[in-house]
């Protein structure tokens, strides 16, 4: 019976890990490609800053388009991070600094079955004039 249980357990595990493969995308890491998993997190903070910086986003077309996008970081973090897209939920006025509570939810774009990391706002903790 233990032995019955045991495989039991062990095939739940494997099939849960099999059904987490979908949440997968290629990235270039260090200038290699690499398989990386997108997953939901429910809730995590980060601080964003009081002014945007230039960034490379990819047009719909393939080509590359300077743009100005949102910097964060996280508490542990000393350095800012560009972040190519939009926190859903999230209006952004310049010359504020703000601590966001947000969650990460893996999204299929339409049309194909790439997967791409979606950041939603939960809430804003503060918002600080510079």
């Amino acid at each position: 019976m233990k032995k019955l249980a045991l495989a039991a357990l062990m095939t739940t595990f494997a099939l849960s890990g099999c059904s987490t493969m979908d949440n997968e995308r290629t990235m270039v890491v260090e200038g290699q490609p690499m398989n990386v998993k997108v997953v939901n997190i429910p809730s995590f903070e980060v601080e964003v800053a009081p002014r945007k910086a230039v960034c490379d986003l990819t047009a719909t077309d393939g080509s590359m388009v300077e743009s100005q996008c949102l910097q964060y970081r996280q508490n542990y973090q000393k350095n800012y991070t560009t972040l190519n897209g939009n926190i859903q939920g999230f209006t952004y006025e310049p010359n504020y600094r703000y601590m966001l509570d947000i969650r990460q939810e893996a999204m299929t774009e339409e049309g194909s079955d790439v997967v791409q990391p979606v950041w939603i706002l939960n809430k804003v903790i503060s918002k600080t004039a510079e």
